[in-house]
């Protein structure tokens, strides 16, 4: 699997994720998802610019505990 399939995977987990509201359940739900973001964020020179945006829109929904 090579860098780009590991990230869209993360992605899907991340958006999986978002969706269920796991972010909302508990902190420590919620440190997943942020670990999650974390483990995306640091590939940021090859991200796209939607992609970049789907990362600080999910951090935003994280820190503002907000449904996504």
């Amino acid at each position: 699997m090579n860098i780009k399939e590991k990230i869209n995977k993360r992605f899907d987990d991340l958006e999986a994720a978002l969706i269920a509201g796991k972010h909302l359940e508990s902190d420590e739900a919620a440190n997943e998802v942020e670990d999650l973001i974390s483990s995306i964020a640091k590939f940021t020179s090859v991200l796209s610019s939607a992609e970049r945006d789907f990362i600080n829109a999910a951090k935003l929904a994280v820190e503002n505990k907000k449904v996504w």
